[in-house]
């Protein structure tokens, strides 16, 4: 098998004489990060952006960018998530060998893409896709042109496109496979990421998105002040003793986030008001990020798991206080993993939440 040859997005836009934008980012960048116990340095760098037009492109799997035989754009994206074996296992399996007459979309649009086949997890999807339309609309794309996602992506989630301000009749969905041509496409990097130098984020993608959703839903601080976002639906990684601290957390004043379902509006509404979040480490936790910048996070996570890529550094960013309460696995017998079920100690949430009070007043 030939591998593919890894080209920048630069490169390709220069090839092509078509327009391309980059903005530097700060490998050095040591953010300060606000806990109920005090202040931490956080070594997440400020990620670099980059976006530009291509022509007769076909795009595959996770927004990886083919212009010929054997060369293709690896466009920027997360080490942890898009492995260069993955990257050329797509290429041979969707370019190479696929065999079938694959969807070509001849009108210029922006692809913002989604997840590939069954991965769906929507935290991803919103700090790795969802602040592309800030790249786009930076060079006023968003005005003239439609948006391009994947068929799969859920419904609920094309709301945030909406309540961004994309009329649903811009949204284009096309089949990630057979993978789409395009004639002409605007395309970006990965606007927060795990590379291989750690953490990058996109200061001025997450203000902007936070201040318009915000705007955009109407929050009137008429939202609940202490809000639980749990996992009591969740397949994998389910909180055990769920029902146990949500029975202290209701007596202390909490609503859970139902957030299943509600239309992207009603999910900002949630949060929009909060005082302090009780969050359960998953992909609903990424809602933390349209919580007010006073906002205290408390998120509960297994030391295995780093979660730096959610709460932590919507808070590192934005400025909320966040700090971690630790939980267990809940069957020590297995190996900890992503899915591992947990347990947390609600004393030690009591004493957690007991602290941020005290924190705050002090403040």
């Amino acid at each position: 098998m030939t591998a593919p040859v890894n080209v920048t997005l630069e490169d390709l836009c220069r090839e092509q004489g078509q327009p391309f934008v980059s903005l530097p980012g700060d490998a050095r960048k040591v953010r300060t990060l606000r806990t109920v116990d005090g202040q931490q340095l956080q070594s997440f760098r400020q990620a670099p952006m980059r976006w530009g037009r291509v022509r007769d492109v076909t795009i595959f799997g996770k927004s990886y960018v083919t212009a010929g035989p054997y060369r293709a754009v690896f466009v920027g994206q997360s080490h942890r998530n898009y492995k260069t074996a993955e990257f050329a296992n797509f290429y041979t399996d969707e370019i190479e060998t696929a065999g079938v007459a694959r969807p070509t979309i001849a009108q210029e649009c922006c692809f913002l893409g989604g997840f590939s086949g069954d991965v769906r997890f929507f935290g991803h999807f919103v700090f790795e896709y969802l602040y592309r339309l800030v790249a786009f609309d930076m060079g006023s794309l968003l005005r003239r042109l439609p948006v391009v996602v994947y068929q799969d992506v859920p419904e609920a989630w094309l709301s945030f496109l909406e309540l961004y301000g994309i009329p649903r009749a811009d949204i284009l969905r096309v089949p990630q496979y057979p993978a789409p041509s395009f004639k002409s496409v605007w395309v970006t990097s990965c606007p927060n990421y795990l590379g291989a130098e750690g953490y990058a984020l996109w200061d001025h993608g997450i203000h902007e998105m936070h201040e318009r959703l915000r705007l955009r839903a109407e929050v009137d601080g008429r939202g609940p002040r202490r809000v639980f976002i749990g996992r009591r639906d969740a397949a994998h990684r389910r909180l055990i003793n769920e029902s146990e601290l949500w029975r202290y957390l209701e007596s202390e004043g909490f609503v859970y986030a139902d957030f299943a379902g509600k239309p992207a509006a009603e999910q900002v509404a949630m949060v929009g008001s909060a005082e302090i979040i009780v969050t359960v480490g998953g992909s609903a936790s990424v809602m933390t990020h349209f919580a007010p910048k006073t906002c205290t996070i408390i998120e509960i996570l297994p030391p295995h798991l780093t979660g730096g890529l959610g709460s932590m550094c919507f808070a590192a960013v934005l400025g909320q206080r966040f700090s971690r309460t630790p939980a267990r696995v809940a069957d020590h017998r297995q190996a900890a993993d992503a899915e591992s079920d947990i347990v947390v100690d609600v004393e030690r949430v009591r004493e957690m939440l007991e602290r941020a009070a005290k924190s705050k007043e002090l403040a």
